[in-house]
């Protein structure tokens, strides 16, 4: 079994294009504490490689329209985010494309940084998927849908799926990315498989790693491929 091993590679993708020298700025809505986690972590970031962040911490999103039309115009942003969750996805449709450094707008011409991040770290251990069984246990304009545009023949699973384990269970590749801990057990994953936990805690990871070829551990897989990822689409923003 071989660690899919994000927190390395995504360090040497950001020091590829260190100093980025571009303005991120991040809005976030509300106080989720992952939410708060996960901006801190993209600060941390933007400050060791070199991007200037700048973050608009909103108490609702009664201004939220404003504050994204603002950020449009304004011309010294290279590129923004809004941090999810939040309630209202249509949001992400007002963000200008050429500034959609996450990739949520449907006109964006990034990929999102999540499945930027997976499609990165899977090329990099030179993966090849081609005629091989892919099963995607999420079907989000965030995370499925994307990653289905690269895998076309990807099987993806929600929670109206019937009997997952009998599907994923074929899987050569396996990506889940629910937030269920521990909703992938070593009954559901087929021997010698590649196994993708986006979600920090999807994968029993003691009971399944020793089944797989390939695994991402539980922290230091996705993360890090995703903070890297969005500042890899940073990078390539214009004015």
């Amino acid at each position: 079994m071989i660690l899919l091993d994000g927190k390395t590679l995504s360090t040497q993708i950001l020091e590829s294009i260190k100093p980025i020298n571009k303005s991120l700025h991040v809005i976030l809505v509300g106080n989720d504490p992952s939410s708060l986690k996960y901006v801190s972590l993209k600060e941390k970031k933007c400050d060791e490689f070199g991007a200037k962040f700048t973050l608009h911490h909103l108490s609702d999103d009664s201004t939220l329209s404003s504050l994204i039309n603002d950020l449009n115009q304004d011309s010294s942003v290279d590129g923004f985010f809004i941090q999810l969750p939040i309630i209202n996805k249509e949001f992400l449709k007002l963000i200008s494309p050429q500034k959609d450094v996450d990739g949520l707008n449907p006109n964006s011409h990034l990929m999102p940084a999540t499945p930027l991040g997976i499609i990165k770290l899977l090329e990099h251990y030179q993966l090849d998927f081609t005629n091989k069984k892919i099963v995607i246990v999420n079907d989000s304009a965030l995370i499925g849908q994307p990653l289905k545009k690269h895998f076309p023949d990807a099987i993806l699973c929600n929670d109206q799926t019937i009997d997952i384990p009998s599907i994923s269970k074929t899987a050569d590749l396996l990506i889940s990315a629910t937030g269920v801990k521990n909703l992938v057990t070593a009954d559901m994953v087929k021997p010698g498989a590649v196994v993708v936990d986006v979600a920090n805690g999807d994968v029993d990871f003691a009971n399944v790693a020793p089944k797989c070829s390939y695994i991402t551990p539980t922290f230091g897989g996705i993360g890090p491929m995703t903070i890297a990822s969005l500042l890899y689409n940073l990078s390539l923003t214009k004015k």
